[in-house]
Parts: structure tokens; sequence; C-alpha cells
């Protein structure tokens, strides 16, 4: 199956061709605080300058586990490397172990965090990937070299009818989530990162299992993200050396892998007018024109 990165990428050059954008409000929030420096006379002559806020909100990727201290989130993660590329100040609000249904009981319940969303200027969204791996790695028995895991019969037919649910999971509570985000902070830019594959190939049985399962899932994120208006975060084909990607024996990002991430995100933001342009009737219908015209020539 082709790479979901290069389709939307090129689903989003025909819309922006197709339709001039106009770039969203992204206004300063009043929360914000100053982070400019500038001569005293030129300051008494500005207006106070106000820092975007990026909220991250995900599991143990967004909190950058194991790059730290794991009491906090991690300098290193990726909400902070983006953050600081733009000028923004971020608020790393990943939670380690949780899924997409533990974010959007968080969305519906927690004020706190809704405020924190309210506020914001960008809201990074990272989650699924519990969804699918938590029922993989409870599999594994406590300190198993996973490049000799073979499951039973019976272990494969139960890990196959949970990742199932996990998929179908993912892709209910994310458009749920989504459109919490969009009600309760309808001027934020919402980044929708998809899921990567931790296990290198050299790890069969679990890289094969994952594969499947995070293509499908990736495939409903992104059916989600574009009826938002969202971009996505392209982490499935930025992160494919879990060598220099992923931390050994382990299945967060290494350093390199979270810088990797904010770069996805960085080009996801360069793209929001395009998917928000997507999501309108005619964006829709210069998608269809566009793909019936790929159709037409041979092109897929």
């Amino acid at each position: 199956m082709p790479a979901l990165g290069p389709w939307l990428t090129a689903l989003g050059a025909m819309v922006f061709i197709s339709h001039p954008i106009v770039q969203p409000d992204v206004s300063s929030s009043p929360n914000g605080a100053a982070d400019i420096h500038v001569t005293s006379a030129a300051r008494a002559g500005l207006a106070p300058q106000r820092t975007h806020v990026l909220v991250a909100l995900g599991d143990s990727i967004t909190f950058g586990y194991n790059l730290g201290n794991n009491r906090e989130p991690s300098p290193l993660a990726f909400p902070y490397l983006f953050a600081k590329k733009e000028g923004w100040r971020a608020v790393d609000l990943g939670v380690p172990g949780w899924t997409s249904g533990d974010l959007l009981q968080a969305l519906k319940t927690d004020t706190a965090l809704r405020s924190e969303v309210a506020a914001a200027q960008v809201v990074t969204v990272d989650i699924g990937s519990n969804d699918l791996l938590l029922p993989a790695l409870a599999m594994l028995p406590k300190g198993a070299d996973w490049a000799r895991v073979t499951p039973t019969s019976s272990q494969a037919a139960t890990l196959s009818s949970e990742l199932a649910q996990g998929i179908q999971d993912v892709r209910s509570n994310l458009a749920s989530i989504l459109g919490l985000l969009h009600r309760y902070n309808p001027r934020a830019t919402v980044i929708v990162y998809d899921l990567y594959n931790p296990f290198p190939a050299s790890d069969p049985w679990l890289h094969r299992t994952a594969e499947a399962a995070i293509v499908a899932a990736n495939a409903a994120i992104a059916a989600d993200a574009v009826s938002a208006g969202d971009p996505v975060a392209d982490a499935y084909d930025t992160l494919t050396q879990p060598s220099a990607d992923i931390l050994p024996h382990d299945v967060h990002p290494t350093a390199l892998g979270q810088r990797l991430l904010a770069e996805a995100g960085e080009q996801a933001l360069a793209m929001a007018p395009m998917f928000q342009a997507a999501a309108t009737p005619q964006g829709q219908n210069a998608i269809l024109q566009w793909l019936g015209d790929q159709l037409a020539d041979g092109t897929w």
C-alpha cells in the first residue's frame, strides 16, 4: 500500500492550486508572554508583543518518554522543538500510557485542559499508538527478545481482534476529539500526527503485525483529519529508521526521532490552509475532480 504522506501532499497541493487561500487569523492569546528583545526606544513605540502558544495533546511520544527523568515532559520532546523553531511557547500535556479514549475523556471532563486548549493558537494531537501497541506489548514476556517472539495461533487470533477494535476506537475517538477541540477553540490550528511503526524489520512478527494495524489506523486518522480540515503531520514516512529514530528495545523516539517529528509538524503547519480549504464543499469537489483526472490519465 502506498504511504499516506505523498498522497496527502499531492492532495494539499491540488487544493492549493484550485483555490486561493486566505491565511487563517491566528492572533496572539492575551495569556502569552512577551519574548522579543528590542531597544527601549523601540519598545516604547510598539504595542505589547505576545507569544503564540502551542498546546500538545497526546501520550508518551508527546511527553518525550525516556528522554529525561520521566517525572515531567522532556525538553527534547517534539512540542518544545516545534514551538522553539516558530518562536512560540509550548505547553506539553502528553500523558504516558494514554489511549485515544483517555484523551477524549479528559477533554470532556478536565476544565484545566480545556482552558489550555482555549488559549492556544496551535494544538497538536498525537494519539492512538497505545490503542494498537498495548495489546501487542502485553503478549511479550518481560525481558523477551522481540526478534524471537512468535505467537500461538490462539494469541494471534486474539490480537487480531483487539487490533481491529483499536483501529475502530482510534477513528471514532479522534473524530470526537477534533470536534471538541474546534468547539473549544474555533480559531486554533489543529495538527494531527499519524502513527509510525516502532519495530524494525529484524523483529519480523512485531514489525508485520504493527505495520498492518498502523497503516489501517493511519487511513482512519487521515479521514478524520481531512473531514475536520486539519493537516496531518506525517510521522509514518518520517520515522523509518528504527535503529536511529527509536530508542533501543523501546518504542519511543530518540532525540533525533523527536526532531524529525517536530519537522513533520512544521511541514503540516505550512499546509494547514490547504486542508482547511479541502474541508469545504468547493474543496471536496476540486479533490474529486483531481482524482477523476488522475484515474482518467492512468496516473493511479
